[in-house]
C-alpha cells in the first residue's frame, strides 16, 4: 500500500514540476507591480512571482487541511489512550488469572458457549 502511494504520488507529481519549470523557463520577463494603498512598487520576474504564489497557495491549503484534520487527530490521541488502558486491564486480568490458577493447580474453564 505504501509504494503504490508513493507511486500514485510521482505520477501526479512529475507532470505538475514539469510545467512549472517550462513555465520559469519561457517567462524571464519583469514585471511591475502596484501594491496599492503603499506607496511603492515591485519590480518581480513573472516565474518568481508565479512560484511565490504557489508557495502561498501550498501554505494555505496545508493550513486548512491541518486544521479541517483535528477531529482526526483528536479522536486517534484518545483511541491510543484507551488502547494503553485496555492493555492494562488486560495485563492485570491476566496475572489475576495466573495468580488464581497458581492457587487452584489447574487452569480454570472457559465460561460460555465455544
Amino acid at each position: 500500500m505504501k509504494q503504490s502511494t508513493r507511486i500514485v504520488s510521482w505520477i501526479v507529481t512529475a507532470p505538475i514540476v514539469i510545467v512549472v519549470v517550462l513555465f520559469a523557463v519561457s517567462n524571464l520577463d519583469e514585471i511591475t507591480l502596484h501594491l496599492r494603498p503603499f506607496p511603492f512598487d515591485l519590480t518581480i520576474r513573472i516565474w518568481a512571482l508565479t512560484l511565490i504564489e504557489l508557495f502561498v497557495g501550498f501554505l494555505l491549503g496545508a493550513i486548512v487541511t491541518w486544521i479541517g484534520d483535528r477531529r482526526r487527530r483528536r479522536d486517534a490521541r484518545l483511541l491510543a489512550k484507551r488502547v494503553v488502558t485496555l492493555e492494562q486491564s488486560l495485563a492485570a486480568a491476566r496475572a489475576r488469572t495466573a495468580e488464581l490458577e497458581g492457587k487452584i493447580g489447574a487452569p480454570l474453564p472457559l465460561s460460555g458457549p465455544l
